[in-house]
């Protein structure tokens, strides 16, 4: 049996091409609503769309608005010159990923690719581009699924982003379906966002070699010894150093925890040879004192007239001993 032509009925009738006068124009009937989310219609309807959302467009760079939340640290300038050389010897060979603007039309915005997309602004062509019609949920998911199969950000570029998109409004879910963590973790980038600000953060830099752990112990000993971060090494760090060795130095540069204090030892009573109380000696806090008894106020003076050669005596009792001990 011949199969059926799935256009029959939807493509115009071919023109007679025997002579006289073509028929008017009739207005198509309205499409029953059904055939217009289901059968062969919505199918095909369908397939141009998946089409036109895989199909690589050139796209003019001054109609694209990079408003998306930022998942890197640093301007973007910083570290392109090479990206921008290739592109320039070899084309663009990865696309970037645009969504229409959601208010202004005829301008996208730009979900991934903000490093491409800038290397090719300063070339002055336009920028190859998948387009698809997302929702800003679908946007950050999108965003942070890309950032990890290409270069992976590092645990506190994750942090900061992390923290947008909780001030953003955005549910834990996608939280961590975006930047493919669990909840222990978003719980760690809290602790550290928590402890540092921003601008500490951005001024250090993402520290890709400095993993979550120990950017967590050190937030934990920031917050439990109530430092200011903004107060350490407020100054420039040095010249060329990368955002690694700035982590360090910003490390070296916290204070040193303040000792507890030694607890005091029980006074120790001196009795003379004869019986009498000659006072008590007491080490309190890394100071010696003696304290004569009432009546011993003459011998306190002796003491105090001959203490170089009476501790001077000690002391070599001392040695001697150390050393047969």
């Amino acid at each position: 049996m011949a199969r059926k032509n799935m256009f029959e009925g939807i493509a115009p009738a071919a023109r007679s091409e025997e002579g006289g006068k073509d028929p008017l124009p009739r207005p198509a009937p309205k499409m029953p609503e059904v055939f217009q989310s289901a059968g062969p219609i919505a199918a095909i309807r369908n397939d141009l769309r998946s089409v036109g959302s895989r199909s690589i467009q050139d796209i003019d760079p001054d109609l694209i608005e990079d408003t998306g939340l930022k998942d890197r640290i640093g301007a973007l300038d910083e570290d392109i010159a090479d990206l921008r050389d290739s592109i320039a010897r070899h084309g663009q060979q990865v696309p970037i990923l645009l969504r229409p603007h959601p208010k202004l039309s005829g301008r996208y915005q730009v979900v991934y690719g903000r490093r491409r997309l800038a290397a090719i602004r300063g070339l002055g062509t336009p920028v190859k581009a998948l387009i698809r019609t997302l929702s800003d949920e679908e946007a950050v998911l999108a965003q942070g699924q890309e950032n990890n199969l290409r270069k992976d950000p590092s645990f506190i570029e994750k942090a900061l982003f992390a923290g947008d998109l909780e001030e953003a409004g955005y549910d834990a879910r996608v939280v961590q379906d975006a930047l493919n963590v669990n909840r222990s973790h978003t719980s760690h980038m809290r602790k550290v966002r928590e402890a540092f600000p921003r601008d500490v953060l951005e001024r250090i830099g993402a520290a890709p070699s400095i993993g979550w752990k120990r950017w967590y112990e050190l937030a934990v000993k920031v917050l439990e010894q109530g430092i200011d971060a903004s107060t350490i090494h407020p100054a420039p760090f040095a010249e060329g150093s990368n955002s690694d060795q700035r982590f360090a130095a910003w490390v070296k540069a916290l204070p040193e925890p303040p000792k507890a204090p030694a607890a005091p030892r029980t006074p120790v009573s001196i009795i003379a040879k004869d019986g009498s109380d000659l006072g008590e000696v007491e080490l309190n806090r890394g100071k010696l004192g003696f304290r004569p008894s009432a009546g011993q106020t003459a011998f306190a003076a002796w003491l105090h007239e001959n203490a170089e050669m009476v501790f001077s005596q000690l002391h070599q009792e001392f040695v001697t001993r150390s050393r047969q001990g």
